[in-house]
């Protein structure tokens, strides 16, 4: 049973068995009765109630995070599962970029002395303070579970909240010492400086959405862009018509993030079953790597051409925010999801310029591919 959103996976997982499709968050019970194989994305969530009774053995999630799967229950039925971590990394930091250079003024004031905060220093957030520096914008980064003495760009969260762009890349999780649901409450959003932009590409309950709402009232200088929703597909649109940029949890949709992360899957598949690996998606040919000619003089300038050429988060933003005025939202969230646009990464385009001096700016906002 493959998500069918995973581009690719019914020929990929077609050298193992039988492969049925199916809406991934409209996977039940009842379907998995003579399901061995289980390949899911984030929307599925995988538990004792989806499984038991099942005879499921492996479970597959093609996106970075895990709290869609309760892996301690996985653990106790001796259920084997993997995800795939980092493999749509490069495709967030991409969605970032593209955010930070559609915003009015945000790419100007982040070259002229402003500054990032990274909030989750994983395989995102660390790509994202690397593309950064590359482009000469300086950041901060804030993890509780990491050591700062590993990672001097650590500081605490009131130090990096107080940032021109607060960039939130971290699961959610709600134990431990460090819970992050609702970690964003009033308190801390409060100690956002003027002007300054939230973006959101992690988790929506990150965010404790009625005390943002209540807080936009006094402080509707502050600016979101929002990719993840509390409650989603059932977002709140009042929040959304708040937002500079709104966008349906699309952050990390590249074609190349899903090849990634279907590919590490059927690595871990093809290992748990003792078969050999033929990987074969046919994502290759879907579409041709982009190729933007880039003619500014300026770094600002330059950066927004190459950027924007590649991908514009405003098509993005456009098609969801016309879904607001329906009832049937969720629905209407989950369509975009499944239909939406072939993009390809920054890394796997092609960025010419003829003035030499922007050529390496043009490799660093690459990622150095």
């Amino acid at each position: 049973m493959v998500d069918e959103n995973i581009p690719g996976a019914a020929k990929c997982f077609g050298q193992f068995g039988e492969v049925v499709t199916r809406s991934g968050r409209q996977i039940g019970a009842a379907d998995l009765q003579d399901v061995d194989i289980l390949i899911v994305r984030s929307v599925t969530k995988v538990n004792k109630s989806l499984l038991a009774g099942s005879r499921v053995k492996f479970v597959g999630s093609t996106t970075i995070g895990s709290d869609h799967l309760d892996t301690e229950y996985l653990r106790s039925q001796n259920i084997q599962f993997c995800t795939a971590p980092g493999s749509n990394a490069d495709s967030v930091v991409d969605y970032v970029l593209s955010v930070t250079c559609r915003i009015d003024g945000l790419l100007e004031s982040l070259l002229g002395g402003g500054r990032v905060g990274i909030v989750g220093y994983g395989n995102v957030g660390k790509r994202l303070g690397q593309r950064l520096s590359a482009i000469g914008i300086p950041w901060l980064a804030y993890d509780p579970l990491l050591d700062p003495k590993q990672y001097p760009c650590l500081r605490s969260l009131e130090e990096v909240v107080d940032s021109n762009l607060l960039s939130l890349h971290t699961p959610l999780t709600t134990s431990g010492p460090f819970p992050s649901f609702h970690m964003l409450d009033a308190k801390i959003l409060r100690a956002i400086p003027q002007n300054g932009v939230v973006l959101n590409a992690g988790r929506g309950e990150v965010v404790a959405t009625a005390e943002l709402l209540a807080l936009l009232d006094s402080r509707p200088d502050i600016r979101l862009a929002l990719d993840v929703w509390e409650g989603e597909p059932n977002f709140s649109p009042d929040l959304a018509e708040r937002c500079v940029i709104a966008t349906p949890h699309i952050a990390g949709y590249s074609v190349d993030g899903k090849k990634a992360g279907l590919r590490m899957v059927a690595t871990e598949l093809a290992c748990f079953l003792g078969e050999a690996e033929q990987f074969n998606a046919d994502v290759d040919d879907i579409n041709a790597a982009p190729q933007v000619l880039c003619t500014g003089s300026d770094v600002a300038t330059v950066l927004r051409e190459a950027v924007l050429g590649v991908y514009d988060v405003a098509e993005d933003c456009q098609r969801f925010l016309s879904i607001i005025q329906y009832s049937e939202r969720g629905a209407r969230f989950d369509l975009l999801r499944k239909h939406y646009p072939i993009r390809r990464e920054l890394g796997y385009s092609k960025l010419l310029t003829s003035n030499l001096d922007m050529a390496s700016l043009l490799r660093a906002v690459q990622g150095g591919k």
